[in-house]
C-alpha cells in the first residue's frame, strides 16, 4: 500500500506541494468571484439586483437593484381637514422611468411647520405595516417592509390647522423625493363652545351669549356655522349662525334668542355634524311666571327639625308602652342616611362659603377627609332645589355653585295677651278642680 502511494504521489515532499497547489487552486475559484482578494470587483450587468445588507442593530436591507430616483404617485394631495388622513404614495424608478419592483430601503419620514421647519404633532400609518413609530424629534421611522412590489403606501393625519411640509428621506434611498406641502384646514364641522358671555334680558325668554368656538383640535374656525334649535309642542326653527374671528385671534358667534310663543320651549346648539353642543335649556313664554323658589330650612334648621321629630316619635311609642324600659335599638337605615344627607349638606354650605363660587369637582376635592362621598352630586342638587346654592356657568360651561343670597334681619316674636289670660285662667280652673277632689 505504502509502494502504491509513493509511486502515485512520489515522496512527502512531492505530497506537500500537491496540498498547497490544490489549496490555492480552491481559493481561486471561490473567492476571487466575488473580490475578496483586493481587486476593486466587477459591477453587475444591468437588471441583476444586488442585496446590500446593513448590520446596525436591527438594520435595513436595501433591494435596490436598478433604481435611479424615488417619486411620487399622483395624485398628490395639498389640502386636507385637520385629524382626517391624507394618503401619499412613492414608488422607485429606474434610468429609464420603469418601477423597479424589487426596491425595498429603510427611510425616514417628517412633518414639519411650513413657516419655521419645526415638527408638529401627527400620525402616520403605512398600508402594508401600519403604524409607524415616531421618535422624540418628531421622524417617523419608515422599515423597509412598508414597500411593496417598489411603492410605498402612507397616511399622514395633522393634529394642527395650518400649513406642513411632508418629506421622505435616507440614506439608503436612490435619491429623496421632493418634499409635499399640505394645508391642513380646521375641522368645521365637529366644534367645540367655551368661555361664555352672556348677557340675560329681563325674562328667561331672552338671551345673548357670546360662545368663544373651537374644533376638536384646539384650532379657531372661521367660517363654520352653529345650528341654533328652538322648539316647543307645535314646531321646531333652525338658524345657522356663523363663526367669526374675535379677539387674541379666537374665533366664536353670539347665540342670540327670544320668543314670542305663548308655549314654553327649549333651545339647543348643534355643530353641523348634529352633535349637540349645548343645552336644551328652557325658553319660558314671554309673562310666563317661572316656577316658585321652594322654601327650605337651613342645613341646621333642617337637622334640628328631624332631631326633634325623631325625639317626638321616640317619645309617643315609651308612653304607649308604659315606659317600660328597652334596650338601645340600632339606628335604622332610614335615620342614617337622614344624618349623612343633613351632615352632607351642611358641609356643602361650609366649603363653598369658604371657598365661593365652586365646580363640583373642586367640592369634591376640598372634601375632609377625602374621598368625597358619591351622594355628593345629589346632596348639591338639593341645595340647588331648596334655593340654598345658586348655580352658574363658568369658563368651559362648567358649573358653579355659590350661597344664595338670604334677606337679613332678626326673628320677631308677638305676644297675644287675650290668649294668655285665657290660658292662664284654664290653669287656674284645673288646679281648683284637683284642689277639691283630693280630701
Amino acid at each position: 500500500m505504502t509502494t502504491d502511494v509513493r509511486r502515485l504521489f512520489g515522496g512527502s515532499r512531492r505530497r506537500a506541494a500537491l496540498l498547497v497547489v490544490v489549496g490555492l487552486a480552491f481559493l481561486a475559484t471561490t473567492a476571487v468571484p466575488f473580490g475578496l482578494l483586493g481587486g476593486s470587483g466587477t459591477h453587475p450587468s444591468e437588471g441583476l439586483a444586488v442585496a446590500t445588507h446593513v448590520t446596525a442593530g436591527d438594520a435595513a436591507v436595501l433591494n435596490a437593484g436598478s433604481a435611479t430616483s424615488i417619486a411620487e404617485i399622483g395624485p398628490v394631495p395639498t389640502e386636507v381637514t385637520v385629524g382626517q388622513p391624507a394618503t401619499f404614495a412613492w414608488q422607485a424608478l429606474d434610468a429609464a422611468g420603469a418601477r423597479v419592483t424589487t426596491f425595498a430601503a429603510d427611510g425616514d419620514l417628517t412633518v414639519a411647520e411650513t413657516a419655521n421647519g419645526s415638527t408638529v404633532r401627527a400620525w402616520a400609518n403605512a398600508s402594508a405595516t401600519g403604524p409607524l413609530v415616531r421618535a422624540p424629534n418628531g421622524t417617523f421611522a419608515v422599515p423597509s417592509a412598508a414597500w411593496e412590489g417598489g411603492v410605498l403606501n402612507l397616511t399622514v393625519s395633522v393634529a394642527s390647522a395650518l400649513p406642513v411640509t411632508v418629506r421622505l428621506f435616507g440614506p439608503l434611498l436612490p435619491s429623496g423625493p421632493a418634499p409635499v406641502a399640505l394645508a391642513v384646514r380646521p375641522d368645521l364641522d365637529h366644534l367645540v363652545l367655551y368661555d361664555p358671555f352672556n348677557e340675560t334680558g329681563p325674562a328667561a325668554s331672552m338671551n345673548e351669549t357670546f360662545w368663544h368656538v373651537r374644533d376638536r383640535f384646539g384650532d379657531p374656525t372661521p367660517g363654520a356655522f352653529l345650528v341654533v334649535v328652538v322648539a316647543n309642542a307645535s314646531s321646531v326653527a333652525k338658524t345657522l349662525v356663523p363663526v367669526t374671528w374675535a379677539a387674541g385671534g379666537t374665533t366664536g358667534a353670539w347665540v342670540n334668542y327670544s320668543t314670542r310663543s305663548p308655549e314654553n320651549g327649549t333651545l339647543t346648539v348643534e355643530d353641523l355634524s348634529n352633535t349637540t353642543l349645548f343645552g336644551p335649556v328652557p325658553m319660558l313664554a314671554p309673562g310666563a311666571a317661572a316656577p316658585p323658589a321652594t322654601p327650605s330650612l337651613s342645613p341646621l334648621a333642617f337637622a334640628a327639625v328631624a332631631l326633634l321629630a325623631v325625639g317626638a316619635t321616640v317619645g309617643m311609642a315609651a308612653l304607649l308602652l308604659g315606659a317600660r324600659a328597652r334596650p338601645p335599638s340600632p339606628p335604622t337605615d332610614g335615620e342614617e342616611e337622614l344624618r349623612r344627607l343633613a351632615e352632607g349638606r351642611a358641609t356643602i354650605v361650609d366649603l363653598v362659603g369658604r371657598g365661593g363660587a365652586l365646580a363640583l369637582p373642586e367640592i369634591e376635592a376640598a372634601w375632609e377627609p377625602p374621598p368625597a362621598p358619591p351622594a355628593v352630586a345629589d346632596w348639591v342638587a338639593s341645595l340647588v332645589t331648596d334655593g340654598t346654592l345658586t348655580v352658574t356657568l363658568g369658563a368651559g360651561g362648567r358649573a358653579r355653585f355659590a350661597l344664595a343670597d338670604r334677606p337679613s334681619g332678626k326673628p320677631r316674636v308677638t305676644l297675644d295677651e287675650e290668649a294668655l289670660e285665657r290660658g292662664i285662667a284654664r290653669r287656674d280652673a284645673a288646679v281648683e278642680g284637683d284642689d277639691e277632689e283630693a280630701p
